[in-house]
């Protein structure tokens, strides 16, 4: 950052810069694109028949062409924050579009408006149908001769005896409005125009560079200055300016002040980052030669670790066994890739390795082409075919790798080594009819071999912290754009999951590798700006667990903090009490800075992106869902105080009400005290009589981890959750060998399908000789954890010592103590996939004589 360059080339950079962005601004993102509504003269001459609960309205009208973002109804009396249902068919009488909808406020006689979001075909007949309205009501119409417009067709009133009659010559006074893009022609004219423009001003600096005869030089941080600077004041004020003035996403005072706090931290530490002052002349980026044939590989097996993990996420979000069957072969097709990535140039490009894709890409493709198109068997068959080529290639490489380069076998820890394969044998064995202990044995068995022969394996764990970060932050990118917090049904946030059970251990894994790169970036310098990509994903991955509102991520994540921070830096690092004070002070308040970023950002941005993604255990017709087409202030949304609400609910109960004191003390104003509800917590504002009833009437959730469910308030007892008698049952099913199905009978007749508790469900699965192996293996990897930890972060040559020594350990402590409350021994479980994987360098672990 501190290099020097021409000042004529540095302003060329920033006037590139910027032409970048206004064409990407113009295009992709498309800032010009508008709307167009369609209207016609809109003259009442008369009222249509009332529809209740048992007649409906149906209007017939032609499509205009292009994508129909919104229909305007006129309606003669006031359904504002009442729930109707609105359905539109073709002219095959195929439904295109059918929801539930709370309308929003509006004053009758006048237009309510509806999303429905579908592509439409120009001159293509459809017909909207309104029914079960909450209240009576009739609508406006005209004599469609006198409407001005030809895509009005007669509309129908179905009576309760479901007779049909035509209204012949008139119509239901209506808007539509179409999404109005710029043509890709324009786009590329404007591009190009941006382009012309940019390409003369540079003519211009250029012509007056070469005038002077010495010019100026700049550092590359003036550059970044001149560029970042200016966009991050804009885009701040722009936020704060929908946020304020423009009321763009609605809520109330305590919404507004939590989305204020978050733009304005999130510009405040991007400032910080871009204006720091920084005294390396390291080069911008490292030389290509250092980054693409030294690192290569590196960066290759990041990829692929990262690509596993998400295999792991499709697996755990997977509703049917296709499905999993799917994720299965991802996480081994990435795996193998893995394994690939850690042998020899000259064995990856092996002659036989090219025979071997020639030949077996031949015969993938003769296996899949009798299943192309069939539904579900295609998809499979493709991965089959993919996997069949990687196994090929791994057997061919553990092959030469046996013959020509001898693993390790004298490093091997020998006592820990044969726990390890006694437990993996004892797993096989007892596996009682399942298919993945054989997967998990025979998968990291062979990744074990191939890390004994590795010769850079003292990589491994920075590569592995690696994949699983970017692993995180492709789901970050992806949960900002499409995943909204929910005020109803699925308020407690999960993420890139369907339920909150997995995104809290998935979370607590990332939080894991998170902290840990934390605290060796921060001991080797304690500048902020030298880590704050890593302070701030970690700041906002414990926000993130903290929205799931899950007692198991919040234990697991809080012991492993506790006792990781407390071991590397007091006994590892060896730092003095203020350091270690100052290093928890930090932590804390990129917690307490991060919360609003993140919060805020899961509420504002997908309203813009409006491209929801629901899986299919969350989907729903009803009113209270989010939809593609909601707008940015949708009562479906969550609000703070409606968050706040269900935190105390569900940590401290609603007597309490801890959070809530708070937000009404320090965050409402005294017009929206006044709105409170008898029940004591403020609402959504302008909430509807059917929302509001529905924190107590949707129903309690039977767990808060036990079952996989997201639902809404509880109201039992036990803090438990019931886990305690479930605990019991399995603990009366113990035998030696185990047993097939997973699942057991409750007392009132219902079957857990598994233990909530990974120690006794291994028991119940594969025996209990297994799970005694199971435990000693536990309690012997712990032991080896702090040893590694403490000796190979300390080695005597502080270029051999492992700067992730302490990941192992900390992936294993939250594993283990998630694991008293969750099922997570699994290999397409992101942490229990990663606590396998993190065993590697234990298996070669001796403590050194000499620090």
């Amino acid at each position: 950052m501190n290099r020097k360059l021409k000042k004529s080339r540095a302003i060329e950079y920033i006037v590139l810069c910027y032409a970048a962005v206004l064409i990407l601004l113009a295009g992709p993102l498309g800032i010009f694109d508008g709307t167009r509504q369609i209207t016609g003269n809109e003259t009442p001459a008369g009222t249509s028949q009332i529809i209740d609960q048992d007649s409906r309205i149906q209007q017939v009208f032609i499509a205009d062409g292009g994508y129909l973002e919104k229909i305007s109804i006129y309606a003669m009396e006031d359904l504002s924050r009442k729930v109707i249902n609105l359905t539109i068919s073709d002219e095959l009488g195929e439904t295109v579009f059918s929801r539930n909808v709370a309308l929003d406020a509006y004053e009758a006689p006048g237009f309510f408006t509806v999303p429905v979001e579908f592509q439409t075909v120009r001159g293509r007949a459809y017909v909207w149908q309104i029914s079960h309205p909450e209240k009576p009501i009739s609508f406006g119409c005209q004599n469609t001769a006198e409407s001005g417009l030809g895509i009005y067709g007669n509309y129908y009133y179905v009576g309760s005896d479901q007779s049909n009659q035509e209204q012949v010559g008139n119509n239901i006074i209506m808007r539509f409005q179409y999404e109005d893009k710029w043509s890709p022609g324009k786009k590329a004219a404007a591009a190009a125009v941006i382009a012309l423009l940019a390409g003369f001003l540079i003519l211009l600096v250029e012509n007056s560079a070469r005038k002077k005869k010495k010019g100026k030089e700049v550092r590359v941080q003036w550059v970044f200055r001149r560029i970042f600077n200016p966009l991050l004041i804009i885009g701040a004020a722009a936020g704060l300016a929908a946020v304020y003035p423009m009321d763009y996403y609605g809520g109330v005072r305590a919404d507004k002040m939590v989305y204020a706090a978050g733009i304005l931290v999130l510009t405040a530490l991007l400032l910080y980052v871009v204006n720091a002052k920084r005294d390396s002349i390291a080069p911008l980026l490292p030389p290509i030669r250092e980054t693409l044939l030294d690192r290569g590989m590196d960066w290759l097996q990041c990829l692929f670790w990262a690509g596993a993990l998400w295999g792991c996420i499709d697996y755990v979000n997977a509703m049917y066994n296709i499905y999993q069957d799917y994720a299965y072969r991802k996480v081994l097709i990435y795996f193998c890739l893995v394994l690939l990535t850690m042998c020899s140039k000259k064995y990856v490009f092996h002659w036989g390795n090219l025979i071997w894709i020639a030949l077996s890409s031949i015969a993938g493709w003769l296996y899949y082409r009798p299943y192309a198109g069939v539904e579900e068997l295609d998809r499979l068959a493709r991965l089959n075919a993919i996997l069949f080529v990687t196994v090929g290639l791994v057997v061919i490489q553990l092959i030469l790798l046996l013959w020509k380069k001898k693993p390790a076998w004298k490093q091997l820890f020998l006592p820990y080594a044969g726990l390890v394969a006694v437990f993996f044998a004892l797993l096989v064995i007892f596996r009682n009819t399942r298919g993945w202990p054989i997967y998990l044995a025979a998968a990291f068995g062979l990744f074990y071999v191939f890390y004994l022969s590795w010769e850079k394996r003292e990589r491994f764990l920075g590569i592995f912290c690696n994949g699983i970060i970017l692993n995180f932050f492709c789901a970050l990118v992806f949960a900002v754009l499409r995943r909204p917090i929910r005020a109803w049904g699925f308020y407690r946030y999960n993420f890139v999951f369907h339920t909150v059970t997995v995104t809290a251990a998935y979370l607590t894994l990332i939080i894991c590798a998170l902290f840990v790169k934390l605290l060796m970036q921060y001991h080797k310098s304690r500048r902020l700006y030298t880590c704050w990509t890593t302070a701030l994903l970690f700041g906002m991955a414990v926000s993130l667990l903290l929205m799931t509102l899950s007692r198991t991520g919040y234990l697991a994540a809080v012991v492993m903090g506790i006792v990781v921070l407390l071991f590397v830096s007091l006994v590892c690092y060896r730092e003095r009490l203020p350091v270690f004070l100052a290093k928890t002070g930090l932590a804390i308040v990129l917690v307490l800075a991060c919360f609003p970023v993140t919060y805020s950002a899961v509420r504002l941005i997908p309203p813009l992106y409006d491209d929801p993604y629901i899986f299919e255990l969350e989907a729903n017709e009803e009113e209270w869902a989010v939809h593609k087409g909601d707008p940015a202030d949708s009562e479906n949304y969550i609000t703070f105080p409606r968050f706040a609400y269900c935190m105390d609910v569900k940590l401290f109960g609603e007597e309490h009400s801890i959070v809530r004191k708070f937000v009404d003390t320090f965050m409402a104003s005294a017009e929206e005290e006044s709105k409170s509800i008898p029940g004591g917590h403020l609402e959504v504002s302008r909430i509807s009589t059917m929302l509001a009833s529905a924190d107590g009437a949707v129903g309690a959730e039977a767990s808060d981890d036990a079952s996989s469910g997201n639902g809404p308030e509880e109201t039992e007892e036990d803090y438990s959750n019931g886990r305690f008698e479930i605990f019991k049952r399995y603990i009366s099913h113990w035998n030696l060998t185990g047993h097939d199905g997973m699942g057991v009978e409750l007392a009132d007749g219902s079957l857990s399908v598994h233990a909530h508790n990974t120690y006794l469900q291994v028991i119940y699965d594969h025996g209990l000789i297994t799970g005694a192996v199971y435990l000693i293996l536990g309690a012997v990897s712990l032991m080896q954890m702090f040893r590694y930890a403490y000796w190979a972060g300390r080695k005597k040559r502080e270029d051999s010592a492992d700067p992730y020594a302490a990941l192992p350990l900390a992936i294993f402590l939250a594993f283990a103590v998630a694991g008293l409350v969750e099922w997570l021994f699994h290999p397409c479980n992101p942490l229990g996939f990663s606590t396998m994987a993190v065993l590697a360098p234990l298996l070669i672990f001796r403590r050194e004589k000499k620090v």
